[in-house]
């Protein structure tokens, strides 16, 4: 038998990529220490949304582990240092994801914060006012002032790049994606107002979306990515080259125009069922794979024994696990919650 108290708890997590300590209090503030310099960079003005960003790029990672979680690859914490403390790394299409999906964190993260109020220099979408005419609606409540989110996310992000080199070119390109998918996605949030509860006026505002919706948009562009080239300083749509039919030649077909929704990429992915640290690659030897099923399965998680193992040329070990967890929890006069130890035995399926 456990009792937990009913009383303000502080909680200290040390983020080791970040070198960053959260303590988490009774207001539910949240205190960064300095990000030091691996994201700051250009004038003092925006330093006061330094922490903010610490934040949104580690959401960014989380989510990007999420939707790589049964594949090969699993965005590892490997590939994050890469990505924070080298400025030459491959330009691979998970290189390309993770610009993507920071920068997608850093809009929505620095956008919600602004309409709650945490930084006096920003707030509200104020061209969101007043009504529309006969619509039925009109603007009203706090609208997220995404313009101010991409600001910061391209101040942060485009900064980090240098010269006009090929690996510049598609990290910019990759940044203005994942801003993009935020503003082009934002839900449009409503309430009703009228007399026992009709509908005789509808006031609405601008919600930028969640991180995990934006996360599984990028993980479909991720996976159309486009292979580019560099010509002339320019990147260009990479095609293959055709034979002429009629006569020995070889004939180049038209460029199509660089696809500016679409995640790009000119360097083919390493093995990543092996693991090379230099190239931040886990390898899938001990990943876990599922073999769950039901309706909230996902596809990639139902196959994911396959994927992870199979296709990687490992073997599946099946052992049995004994996991605890708090249960039966039950709130007794005054204040106590008491909870009991529960012990189930769990199947875990690895890759051996």
């Amino acid at each position: 038998m456990r009792i937990f108290k009913l009383n303000v708890i502080i909680t200290e997590v040390i983020i080791a990529s970040l070198g960053i300590l959260v303590e988490s209090a009774a207001c539910s503030s949240i205190y960064f220490r300095s990000l030091s310099n691996i994201m700051m960079s250009g004038s003092k003005a925006v330093d006061i949304y330094a922490d903010s960003v610490a934040i949104a790029a580690e959401r960014g990672m989380e989510e990007c582990r999420n939707q790589f979680r049964w594949e090969p690859w699993g965005c590892p914490k490997e590939s994050y240092n890469v990505f924070l403390r080298s400025q030459k790394y491959p330009a691979t299409k998970e290189m390309a994801f993770i610009h993507a999906m920071i920068s997608a964190s850093i809009v929505i993260t620095l956008t919600r914060n602004c309409s709650l109020g945490h930084f006096n220099s920003c707030g509200c979408d104020e061209t969101k006012k007043g009504p529309l005419g006969c619509a039925g609606w009109e603007w009203g409540g706090c609208s997220d002032n995404v313009k101010i989110g991409n600001k910061m996310a391209k101040h942060y992000m485009d900064s980090k790049e240098h010269g006009r080199d090929i690996q510049a070119m598609i990290n910019l390109h990759n940044n203005r994606v994942g801003r993009m998918m935020v503003k082009r996605n934002m839900r449009r949030m409503c309430k009703c107002h009228g007399v026992s509860g009709s509908c005789e006026m509808k006031t609405c505002w601008m919600r930028v979306q969640e991180l995990k919706p934006i996360g599984e948009l990028l993980k479909k562009a991720y996976d159309s990515a486009v292979p580019v080239e560099y010509n002339d300083n320019a990147l260009i749509r990479t095609v293959k080259r055709r034979r002429h039919h009629h006569e020995n030649s070889i004939y180049y077909q038209q460029r199509p125009k660089l696809p500016k929704n679409q995640l790009i990429y000119n360097e083919i992915s390493p093995n990543y069922c092996v693991g090379n640290k230099t190239a931040g690659v886990a390898g899938v030897s001990g990943r876990q794979c599922s073999r769950r099923t039901g309706s909230d399965v996902s596809d990639a998680e139902r196959a994911s024994c396959k994927t992870l193992c199979r296709a990687c040329g490992y073997n599946i070990q099946v052992k049995t696990v004994v996991v605890e967890s708090v249960c039966k929890c039950k709130f007794e006069w005054c204040c106590d919650v008491k909870c009991k130890t529960c012990v189930e035995k769990v199947a875990q399926h690895q890759c051996v």
